[in-house]
């Protein structure tokens, strides 16, 4: 593991320590790096003793404070090879050595007020920016003085006034790499994914890493002609760089037609599973089979040594998570669920909400979907085949409580309730009652036998509310200010997050980056269907399933 070296400090209007540490969680759950803090400049002179891959600096107030032994020490240690990342205030930092700003590329000259701005994507084949797409952020927008844009490579840039400025550079120097980014004052900057993303790409760009060039060939398991999801994930791998679907195979000739006219130019159409497993090259499978077959087919493709990318449910019973998980650790394969849903546009603001203390500390939450209508005769109805009621939208919910509470599990009560539908075997009722460590509770429930509904969304903070009906708005109310604030808040309507996902697919399997839908994180949802079932039938609540908390 490469050790990386963190500066920081001055005046406490830059969250340099806060953002240290953010840095540190992040490179610990990438497992590539160490990162080890300090505020001791002297730090910087010992540098060329090869203990570090890499520094990153996010301080500032530092004029004169660069002496010659730590110049040295840092000029010395790029030239030679090392890494050098600055972030924010590092353009307004050791300003006092002239040769430290001409190794940067550039100093601070001014900045505006906070705003929201946006940072386009100006390089997209760039090691830092493959597969990173525009963004917008609340930050402070830093303008540059001293800076050539020909003596560095423009990464991201924003505009003010009709003039661009540079928001991401890199350039070589000696042997070694700089990387500069001019986002990272605001709290929203630090916790926005793409900032964090091209500071993760930073750090591992400048210790030495380069962007592979092979494709990640992917087959799609299942082609049914329901929501067309075989053609859908061909669609979404394909419009990734670095992944590309090669194969289809369904177990119905018919759909194996539809593939050949919807899919035309793959290099494999199959009826049997091992014929597409026996196609040279192929690295990954996709399965979207029908729930029941979750576990066995992934099994079988882990077993052949695929990756496999799983549609939700993971799987019916934690019994078989666990399986799956052990075998894909076993062979180091990837395995992960189509947890596409987590960047749906109305979750995605709930949470900034949340995030930014609006509403307080979540005590209680309470969200699902209720309708009076027949669900309708195909497999889904099929307990044998679907698990339950609660294994396919419940799936999304359940995972998205799990991600809004940053607490363990302690108890679970379920019910489940067979009255009206009688003609299929899936339950018309069911609902889950999760309470965690930190105190809070959260309800789910769907129901097919409902005629009156509440909100998708009620999540109550110790400060305010959110409220979510359904349209493009959500109601927040906030006494943050210490009075009654009630306001209306667009939303993005859901994107399901099919390419976001596939992004993440593959920036692990070529990057060597944190996957972020883990089969850990699939199983603690099957972990919580399952135990809301054992207390249904025992008729009390139960603790969470082993390794499912």
């Amino acid at each position: 593991m490469k050790k990386v070296l963190y500066v920081y400090g001055g005046p406490e209007y830059h969250p340099t320590q806060a953002g240290g540490k953010i840095l540190s969680e992040m490179l610990a759950r990438d497992g590539r790096f160490e990162l080890e803090l300090t505020r001791d400049l002297d730090a910087l002179a010992a540098l060329p003793g090869g203990q570090y891959a890499a520094v990153v600096l996010y301080a500032t107030g530092f004029v004169d404070d660069l002496t010659p032994a730590r110049e040295a020490g840092l000029l010395n240690f790029v030239r030679g090879g090392g890494g050098f990342v600055g972030v924010h205030a590092a353009a307004d930092c050791f300003r006092g050595s002239r040769a430290f700003v001409e190794m940067l590329g550039g100093e601070f000259a001014w900045h505006p007020e906070h705003h929201e701005f946006k940072v386009e994507l100006v390089k997209k084949d760039h090691y830092l920016t493959t597969r990173v797409p525009d963004f917008s952020v609340f930050d402070e927008m830093y303008h540059l003085q001293n800076f050539d844009p020909a003596r560095v490579t423009v990464l991201a840039q924003t505009q003010w006034q009709g003039k661009q400025h540079p928001m991401a550079y890199v350039r070589d120097y000696g042997a070694g790499r700089v990387a500069y980014l001019a986002n990272g004052h605001t709290a929203q900057a630090w916790k926005h994914p793409e900032f964090r993303k091209l500071l993760l790409r930073a750090v591992a760009w400048s210790a030495g890493a380069e962007a592979p060039t092979r494709t990640i060939k992917c087959g799609l398991l299942g082609y049914g002609p329901l929501f067309n999801m075989g053609k859908g994930h061909a669609g979404w791998i394909n419009a990734t760089p670095g992944l590309e679907a090669v194969a289809m195979c369904d177990a119905n000739p018919a759909r194996v037609e539809a593939a050949r006219s919807e899919l035309p130019g793959l290099a494999g159409y199959y009826t049997a599973l091992d014929d597409m497993l026996a196609l040279p090259g192929l690295d990954l499978v996709v399965n979207i089979l029908p729930h029941n077959q979750h576990a066995p087919a992934t099994l079988h493709i882990l077993n052949a040594g695929k990756h496999v990318v799983l549609e939700k449910p993971f799987s019916l019973t934690v019994a078989e998570a666990n399986e799956m998980i052990a075998t894909a650790h076993g062979r180091g394969l990837m395995l992960s669920l189509f947890h596409n849903r987590r960047w749906d546009g109305d979750y995605l603001t709930m949470r900034a909400l949340i995030d930014q203390g609006l509403i307080g500390e979540v005590f209680h939450i309470e969200c699902g979907l209720a309708s009076y209508a027949h669900p309708g005769f195909w497999w889904r109805s099929d307990k044998a085949i679907s698990g339950g009621v609660m294994h396919d939208w419940g799936a999304h919910y359940i995972d998205w409580i799990l991600n809004l509470v940053p607490a363990p599990l302690t108890q679970l009560n379920g019910n489940f309730q067979k009255r009206v539908w009688n003609a299929v075997t899936n339950e018309d009722f069911g609902q889950v009652t999760m309470r965690f460590a930190n105190g809070c509770a959260a309800d789910f429930l769907i129901s097919h036998i409902s005629a009156s509904s509440r909100p998708l969304w009620r999540i109550n903070g110790t400060q305010g509310a959110i409220e979510r009906h359904g349209g493009d708005t959500l109601t927040l109310i906030s006494y943050v200010n210490g009075f009654r604030q009630e306001s209306t808040v667009k939303v993005t309507l859901p994107s399901y997050g099919s390419s976001e996902y596939y992004r993440t697919v593959a920036d692990h399997l070529l990057f060597g980056e944190a996957l972020a839908v883990t089969p850990e994180q699939a199983r603690r949802v099957i972990g919580v269907i399952e135990a809301a079932q054992l207390s249904a039938q025992q008729g009390h609540s139960v603790p969470p399933v082993e390794g499912c908390a």
